[in-house]
């Protein structure tokens, strides 16, 4: 096993947990990769001066438009990742705990 396949398979055991799985499935190592990749990319635009910190915004959905706009208070983590639950409920094992860990920020 390469040091790269070993990194993508402690995250996803990490991923699995996050769910409180009982056993490793696929997802959780489509996650990993995902994690893994964006921490890469993350190191590479540090090591890197000549690259923008600033990138171009993407077209937001309208639900994110719409909870960016709500101009109720601050808007936190936390509304952000309820807002993927309610939206989501498939990634609903993975965002729960976040969710719960999110509460008191």
């Amino acid at each position: 096993m390469t040091a790269e396949a070993r990194d993508l398979m402690v995250t996803a055991q990490e991923a699995a947990r996050l769910r409180d799985a009982q056993q490793l499935e696929v997802r959780d190592v489509a996650l990993a990769a995902l994690i893994l990749h964006f921490r890469r990319l993350a190191e590479e635009v540090e090591s890197s001066a000549e690259v923008s910190l600033s990138p171009e915004m993407l077209p937001m959905a309208d639900e994110v438009r719409e909870i960016m706009m709500s101009g109720e208070g601050d808007l936190r983590n936390s509304d952000l990742v309820d807002l993927a639950r309610r939206e989501e409920p498939e990634l609903s094992e993975y965002l729960g705990p976040v969710w719960q860990a999110t509460k008191g920020y």
